[in-house]
This record gives C-alpha cells, structure tokens and sequence, in this order.
C-alpha cells in the first residue's frame, strides 16, 4: 500500500505543480487586461479566461494541499481525544469528507459532460465551449476525492501514516 501511497502523492504534487503553472497564467491574464486597456485596445474574454484559470488552479492544488495538510481540518474535534477515540473520530471525519468531496467531483464531472452534450457555449465574448474550461476543474475534484478516500482508507488500514502524533514521533527521532 505504501507504493501506491507514493505514487498517488506524486499525481497529487503534480496537480500542484499544475495548479501554479495556472496561477502564472492567472497572473499574465490580468496584466493583459489591465495594459490592453491603458492602451486602448479590446482583450475580449480576457477576463472570463481569468475565472476558467482560477477555477483551474483551484480544484487542481485541493489534492496536494490536503495531503500535507493545508487545509483547515477539523483538528479542534479530534486533537482533544486519544488512541482509539481519535481514529473513530478521523475515520468518521473522513468518511463523511469522502461522501462529499465524491458528491462534488460526480457533480462536476456531470456539468462537463452535459455541458459538452448539449455544446454549451458561455455568455462571454470569448463564446468558449464551457466543457473545456469544466473538464480540468472536473479532474481537479477527482483527484480530490481521491486524496480524501486515499487518506480514509489509510486511517482505517495503516492509521500510523495519518496519524499526526505518529508523524510528529518519527520527527522527532530522525533529529
């Protein structure tokens, strides 16, 4: 399991990666806007590109970030319990987590798929196909329901690997 524990958090730090690639390109889009109006020129769905990028790198950072623990989690529940009470509380936390992040990637995938079916255009000047913007943000909240599952399934087999005392323990022994 711990093999493909390192290979998933590889896709994940890949997503990451990906994710600041997009922010440099969020970056350069908003630069563009802003000079093509100091000089008078039209940047049509510049800014529309700007929120499919944002989106983008959003949902495609959540898997990494959650793997090494950026989000705000629900720490206040668990650091006050122990041993036994603490894995039934991150499991449960976990499962609960699983359901919805696996609800919100479904959902999205869906989007993508009904906004391709029925060749769904946006409001904007660009008049992009919405699926090609949807379609990375629907990989995003895949492999975030991954790295959510992925971690439930490594709290209730090999607790040790999420445990956050555990970590803290080999920390400290490798100083």
């Amino acid at each position: 399991m711990r093999s493909l524990s390192d290979f998933l958090d590889k896709i994940y730090r890949l997503g990451g990666l990906l994710a600041g690639l997009f922010l440099i390109l969020l970056c350069l889009l908003v630069l563009f806007s802003i000079l093509s109006r100091l000089i008078g020129v039209y940047a049509g769905g510049a800014t529309d590109y700007a929120g499919y990028v944002m989106a983008t790198a959003t949902f495609l950072a959540l898997a990494d970030t959650f793997r090494s623990n950026g989000h705000i989690r629900v720490q206040l529940f668990v650091q006050n319990v122990s041993g036994a009470k603490r894995k039934a509380v991150e499991i449960l936390c976990l499962g609960i987590m699983s359901f919805a992040t696996s609800f919100v990637a479904i959902y999205m995938v869906r989007l993508a798929y009904d906004s391709y079916d029925f060749g769904e255009r946006s409001e904007g000047a660009d008049a992009i196909l919405l699926w090609i913007p949807q379609t990375p943000v629907a990989f995003g909240a895949i492999l975030f329901a991954t790295a959510v599952i992925h971690t439930l399934l490594q709290a209730i087999f090999d607790y040790d690997a999420v445990n956050p005392e555990t970590k803290a323990h080999e920390g400290m022994n490798e100083v």
